[in-house]
Parts: C-alpha cells; structure tokens; sequence
C-alpha cells in the first residue's frame, strides 16, 4: 500500500483549482441532503455531552451563567485543559463518523447507492483503532501548543498554530481509510501532502469555508447543510491529488 501511495504522491501533477471546485459541486448536489442530516444528528450528539461536561466541572446552571462566565472561562487553565481532554475524547469518537462523510462523497462522485447508514461504516477493525489514534494525537499536538502559547500570553499565535496542525494532518483519515495506512504513516503522509501543495488546499478550504457559512443566510438552519460543502471539498482535494482506487471504498 506504501508504494501505491508513493507512485502517487510522487506524480508530476498539478492540482487545478477550478477543475476541483466543479468536482466539488458535481459531488455535493449528490451528497447534501444525507451529509445534512448526518451532520445535524452529530451535533445533536455532540453538543449537549460538551455542555454538560463544562456545565458540571465548572458549577454552571444555567446557559445564562455560562454565557456570563465565559470571559472568565477564557483565561482560565483549568477549563482550558478540561476543554482539551473533552475535545480528543470527542474527536476519537466522532472520527469514523468523518470518515463515513469521506465515504459518502466518495460513494456519490461515483454514482453508487448511499445513505445515512454508510456514515457508521469505519466503526469496526481494521479502521477505528487508527483513526481514532491519529485523532487523538493530532487534537494532544495542537492543544499542547495551543495551551502554551497561551499560558505565556500569545493566544494568537496559539491559534494560528493549532490552525496550522489542523492542515498538516488534515487527509489522515482519508489516508486511513483508502490507502490502509497506520495512524503514524497517515499523519506523516499528509503533513506531506500539505506541504507539496500548501497554496491549492489553502485557497479550496477557504473557499469552501465561505460556502459553508453562506447557510448563516438561509435562516441559519441553512448550515447544517451546507456544512456539508466543507467535507465534500476535503475529499475532492484529496481524490485530485491522491487518486482513489476504484475498488475503494470497502
């Protein structure tokens, strides 16, 4: 599977932008509604078992009192190291749920049967282990650095660094879960990826951050579907620059 990847890795082609964004939209009329759905269903999990972890470890009754209490939250090291223990936890979880999303699109672009079901897909051996391992250690990275930078007053720049672990690793999951790789050889594969085209990934993320937000207008529930733009682009990026056997997915 290495040398597979390599031979990839290692073609002389350059991903063209505009090639991907109509790639990207071809897939997401196809995938939209049950990437809709499958993202308001992880939220509706997602987001009361966050609430409740910090309603509980910082004595809060009411979402009038955490509303009070989060400038205050902000700068406190103990709510943020909580914060980031919630969040690979939750990462780990959800992790073969992003890779359910990877397999949908890649499902749709091929014009194969799909439904909500193939989000739970990656839940099984030989796949949650390495996922849920590249999750984790990739939120443990970010968070380190995160709460560093913060502890020494450079919030900032905290972010800007944890944004910038995010893309390094952004395709292990996808590595994962076309390519069989470890969860190691995954995160080292697309720092690599990310680093040969920093520009081209850049600029079709951002694109399809705009996208996303753009269901902010229709009525706000709009963005639970378009949301969904954000995961099609992440595949479409992956599949123009590491081509995807047809035989994949399982």
């Amino acid at each position: 599977m290495t040398s597979n990847f390599e031979n990839k890795f290692n073609q002389n082609h350059t991903p063209e932008i505009g090639k991907i964004i109509d790639d990207s939209f071809a897939t997401f009329k196809k995938s939209i509604w049950i990437s809709g759905v499958g993202i308001l269903l992880l939220l509706l999990v997602v987001m009361p078992i966050t609430l409740y972890a910090i309603f509980t470890y910082m004595g809060i009754s009411s979402m009038e009192e955490f509303v009070t209490k989060s400038k205050m939250l902000e700068s406190d090291f103990n709510y943020l190291i909580m914060n980031a223990v919630i969040g690979m936890v939750l990462s780990a979880f959800i992790a073969p749920i992003t890779a359910g999303f990877y397999k949908i699109n890649h499902l749709a672009k091929q014009d194969k049967d799909f439904g909500l079901n193939n989000l739970f897909d990656y839940y099984k051996s030989p796949y949650f282990a390495p996922l849920a391992i590249s999750t984790i250690l990739a939120t443990l990275y970010s968070n380190i650095i995160g709460l560093l930078l913060v502890y020494i007053n450079l919030p900032l720049v905290g972010s800007m660094m944890q944004i910038f672990i995010a893309l390094l690793f952004i395709f292990s999951i996808p590595l994962i879960i076309f390519e069989k790789q470890t969860a190691l050889t995954a995160m080292s594969n697309s720092s690599r990826i990310f680093v040969k085209h920093p520009f081209t990934i850049i600029t079709c993320l951002v694109f399809a951050f705009i996208i996303a937000m753009l269901g902010v207008f229709a009525l706000c529930i709009g963005i639970f579907f378009t949301v969904g733009y954000f995961y099609t682009m992440n595949y479409t990026v992956y599949n123009e620059i590491i081509p995807i056997d047809e035989t994949n997915p399982e």
